[in-house]
């Protein structure tokens, strides 16, 4: 996240009754993006704005201030045309007026799908793919014919991009989202007059795009997108290489890159009316060099025909009889080898296994390379996948867990639950719970008590009938006082659970601890936002903080089964020591019944071993089934 004193929103602004900012994400030429929270549909937003005040101090002629500020409004309206799963979605569109400066400011701004995380550069190489064809063939397949769809669903609107480059296709996981509109133009609104000032960035600039802003057409953008072809398969363009040319590649040794060369110089050619007339061209191109490359590949059906037709009968005979007898001794052997194994495995039990007792017995699950890092969940939840391991903890826990252990791969919250997400819950189970006084319950068992915590710091009322958070800017913070008991439910509501003890612990070691590289800084006060937390290796914030955590013993269930078969504990908390930040943080046991106001909880989800094909990529079915998520 970066900083900037000068930013014109601070963490917890309400908009409009309806968004809550977040986090600052990034300053651009004509405005400010935020990552916010959406408090009626419970889901995060990007909200990119532009101020007037803004504009006029990067814009001194009053006309380009007109200009830039149509430009924006331009922004919105050719976003809002398309609806395409490649191309990022436009929710909302409105103003505010703010007091900065002590002067009366509007605010216009966007609000969009929010997808964090990721660009096209992070899937392209700086050494690029060649000549490794395979490679070349698999980005291809998987990211850059997705981007000239969602460019092609552009055109098709009549709306031109005119800034195409890597930084501005999002990843949604691995699937590509075309962003940032700013300079985009659709033929059917009215132009926009233009200063000389270049618009867009030089190495994908096609040469009418440099010399005439306006002239830049359908044709403009491919040519950016043969330069982003170009770009991946040699790598980075050289910084002061002569931009606004046809690019080549220099080396094109395999009629594979003979061909793309071909097609990238088409792409790329300084005279646009020699270009693909339009994307469906471009992508037919690369398609049928794809299908072309694969026939190259498989051996001809005729070839082997002939060399069979070769062999005689009797050697036909002869050498199938030879194969059958090899086949059935070595299925004979496969099947007395595996009887002895499964024998031996049987008589030795689980007692070798080097999962502790307190993590369940049974065997490591095979965990799939290709696991999304990022889930969501049903109640807005991001989840990042952390990856299993050992954990030696020998000398540094209590004496029954053992030395080193093994933890399975699961998937863990972000950050802390929220007071939005949790009063959205009890609202969501209004009709299973009692309100008594201050005192939240479900058949007898305290849930979470209500009222103030701190002077002036009331989070969560109850009001006409439902709950709701009390004052807006305390939406994105942790809840507390909550049980072990309220903790359990809210995540068996969403299809997860809590997290044990040692995958708390894992996280927090294994992901690195408050005051390594990345993770100083951290808010000292309380109330904060929990976006506020810096994340940690594995993208989790605020682990070993100010804030204790509701875990539980090594039983890996959501909720309790009778009464205490389950021990609940408490991680870390405000009784963190601020001059030992690498200590391991204390592990209390507590009752389910209890509630603090230093502790709240997050939830986690385990990883299936089961999976389904999906159209993003492959989903873990069991964790999709058991935890609510889908694929981020």
């Amino acid at each position: 996240m970066e900083e900037n004193n000068s930013q014109i929103f601070e963490v917890g602004t309400v908009l409009n009754d309806k968004w809550v900012i977040l986090e600052f994400v990034a300053r651009g030429g004509m405005g400010e993006v935020y990552r916010a929270h959406q408090l009626n549909l419970k889901r995060d937003v990007a909200i990119k704005i532009i101020s007037h005040e803004l504009l006029r101090e990067l814009e001194e002629d009053e006309e380009e201030f007109e200009n830039a500020l149509t430009r924006f409004r331009y922004e919105v309206r050719a976003m809002a045309q398309i609806r395409h799963p490649n191309v990022i979605q436009i929710y909302d569109y409105d103003s505010v007026t703010i007091e900065r400066n002590g002067e009366e400011t509007v605010i216009e701004y966007i609000v969009m799908e929010y997808i964090p995380g990721r660009t096209l550069r992070s899937t392209m190489s700086e050494e690029g793919f060649y000549p490794e064809e395979e490679l070349t063939r698999e980005w291809i397949e998987q990211y850059f014919l997705k981007v000239l769809e969602g460019v092609e669903a552009l055109h098709e609107e009549k709306v031109v991009h005119r800034d195409l480059k890597p930084e501005n296709v999002l990843l949604d996981g691995e699937t590509p989202k075309i962003a940032d509109f700013g300079l985009a133009r659709s033929s059917l609104l009215a132009p926009v007059t233009m200063s000389v000032e270049i618009r867009g960035t030089p190495p994908y600039m096609s040469p009418e795009h440099l010399f005439n802003f306006r002239e830049a057409d359908e044709q403009s953008d491919i040519y950016s997108l043969g330069k982003i072809l170009y770009e991946a398969v040699t790598g980075r363009i050289p910084q002061g290489k002569m931009p606004f040319r046809t690019a080549k590649l220099d080396r094109k040794e395999t009629p594979f890159f003979a061909e793309l060369d071909r097609i990238i110089q088409k792409a790329t050619n300084e005279k646009k009316d020699e270009r693909y007339g339009s994307v469906a061209d471009f992508k037919k191109e690369l398609l049928d060099l794809l299908d072309r490359d694969r026939e190259r590949e498989e051996v001809p059906t005729s070839e082997i025909t002939s060399k069979t037709d070769l062999l005689s009968s009797r050697r036909m005979f002869r050498a199938g009889i030879v194969v059958a007898s090899v086949f059935i001794v070595l299925l004979g052997y496969w099947l007395w080898h595996h009887l002895e194994e499964a024998r031996r495995i049987k008589a030795l039990g689980v007692k070798n296994g080097k999962l502790s007792s307190s993590i369940g017995s049974k065997a490591q699950p095979r965990i799939a390379s290709n696991l999304p890092r990022n889930l969501k969940g049903r109640d807005g939840a991001v989840l990042h996948l952390v990856k299993g391991g050992k954990l030696d903890l020998s000398g540094r826990f209590a004496v029954e867990i053992g030395q080193e252990i093994d933890v399975k791969s699961f998937y863990m919250d972000e950050t802390l639950v929220t007071n939005h997400q949790y009063v959205d819950f009890l609202n969501e189970v209004l009709n299973e719970i009692e309100i008594d006084g201050y005192t939240v319950r479900r058949n007898g068992k305290i849930w979470l008590n209500i009222g103030e915590i701190l002077e002036g710091y009331e989070p969560i009322v109850y009001l006409d009938g439902k709950f709701q958070v009390n004052n807006p800017a305390h939406a994105s913070c942790p809840v507390v006082r909550v049980t072990a008991y309220g903790s359990a439910a809210y995540a068996d509501h969403y299809g997860r659970r809590l997290p044990t003890k040692l995958e708390m612990l894992y996280a927090m070691l294994k992901g690195g601890v408050p005051g390594k590289a990345g993770n100083s800084a951290e808010p000292e006060t309380f109330p904060s936002p929990v976006i506020l937390f810096k994340p940690n290796a594995f993208g989790i914030r605020g682990l070993n903080s100010m804030i204790g955590e509701w875990v539980v013993s090594g039983a890996r269930l959501s909720t309790p089964g009778k009464g205490d078969e389950i021990n609940f504990f408490v991680v870390g908390g405000f009784e963190k020591r601020p001059d030992r930040p690498k200590e391991i943080p204390s592990i209390v046991k507590r009752q389910p019944w209890e509630a603090f106001e230093e502790v709240g909880f997050r939830c986690v989800a385990d990883v299936g071993i089961a999976y389904e094909n999906n159209s993003n990529s492959v989903i873990p079915v069991e964790a999709k089934r058991r935890a609510g998520i889908h694929l981020h």
